[in-house]
């Protein structure tokens, strides 16, 4: 990755604590990401210790922004960090961003700001990511700088991208029906928590927490891609790493598959509204079969089809559809009701 390039990678902000001119006001934001057992904490979570600003006022018609940055409990110095007026959830910033670096006890000071709203970012120590806060999912948070004042924004904590996955490797095969996951074991950390998902199924496979650097996983009973990674946290149930990117593999020689085809109608088709059949590619495992369609013209979105339980992989309409659009899928269950796969989203269009 050229130096150039910035990976932008989103921090939920919890209790993000905001105040003017040393004060503090406290602000929620959702939460970044949580398991079952309710033991992860916000990927950028305050701090209890207050954080005041006692220095010099800014300069006329311009305002100050304060700040701290920590890692694993402790300050983390010398770290870039960037307010952009103007950013973009997919590119970044497009215009020229004003910078700063933390002291060594993790803090921040940006001068004679020009007043305007801003996104705030910091670089992951000596990497090429940068770290967003943001109030939701592809959303960056907005700190408002106002002429005359200073604007503290609270202590944030912030993880690196240093968990290393060793088994499966990315991109891999995998035979049987479980698998055992390994990566480093990292130093610092108290506990993991392990993500997994299949190309299709249960959205969720695996969300669990576990003490040490591996886990037997159960998989599907029919053929599959699953994608996998870890988040390392510390005693204060604060994350201080994951891993860079999910890593792949694949599962063959089962038989079936999770990702099932629908043969027709065909993706895009333009059909007639009477005699209409869904068809899909059947699941030996499966014991049925559910179907969900909306009628996609309809400002509601109303179900045509919600969820509907059918014993082979097919349905006829029984009933002539209105023109319009309709999207629609389908999902696989064993004889003990979980998952076991999924088709793609598809649409087609019934004509007038």
């Amino acid at each position: 990755m050229q130096a150039t390039k910035k990976q932008f990678i989103w921090l939920l902000a919890l209790f993000l604590l905001i105040g003017c001119g040393g004060g503090e006001d406290g602000g929620e934001n959702g939460r970044a990401d949580s398991d079952s057992s309710n033991d992860s904490q916000s990927d950028a979570a305050s701090n209890d210790d207050d954080l005041t600003y006692d220095g010099a006022d800014p300069a006329d018609g311009t305002g100050n922004v304060y700040g701290e940055i920590r890692w694993n409990g402790t300050g983390a110095a010398g770290l870039e960090v960037e307010l952009c007026a103007d950013f973009s959830s997919f590119s970044g910033c497009g215009s020229k961003p004003v910078t700063g670096k933390t002291d060594e006890n993790g803090r921040y000071l940006f001068k004679d700001v020009e007043p305007g709203v801003y996104a705030l970012s910091v670089r992951v120590f000596d990497s090429d990511d940068w770290l967003y806060i943001s109030s939701g999912i592809l959303s960056s948070a907005e700190f408002e700088v106002e002429a005359g004042e200073t604007l503290v924004i609270g202590v944030q904590n912030i993880f690196k991208l240093d968990v290393k996955l060793l088994e499966p490797t990315n991109g891999s095969k995998v035979a049987g029906q479980e698998v055992q996951l390994d990566w480093n074991d990292y130093p610092e950390a108290d506990y993991y928590k392990v993500s997994m998902y299949p190309d299709e199924g249960d959205a969720i496979l695996i969300d669990k927490r576990v003490n040490e650097s591996s886990l037997l996983v159960d998989l599907l009973p029919v053929n599959c891609g699953y994608r996998w990674s870890v988040e390392a946290f510390s005693s204060d149930r604060i994350k201080i790493s994951e891993t860079a990117e999910q890593f792949d593999f694949v599962v063959a020689g089962l038989d079936g598959s999770c990702q099932l085809l629908i043969q027709e109608p065909a993706d895009g088709a333009e059909i007639r509204g009477d005699g209409i059949v869904l068809d899909w590619e059947d699941s030996p495992l499966a014991a049925s079969y559910k179907i969900l369609m909306w009628n996609d013209d309809d400002p509601d979105r109303t179900n045509v089809l919600d969820f509907e339980e059918v014993n082979e992989s097919s349905y006829r309409f029984d009933f002539t559809l209105d023109p319009a659009r309709y999207v629609w899928s389908v999902t696989a269950y064993d004889a003990s009701g979980d998952k076991i796969g999924g088709t793609e989203i598809y649409d087609f269009t019934v004509r007038p």
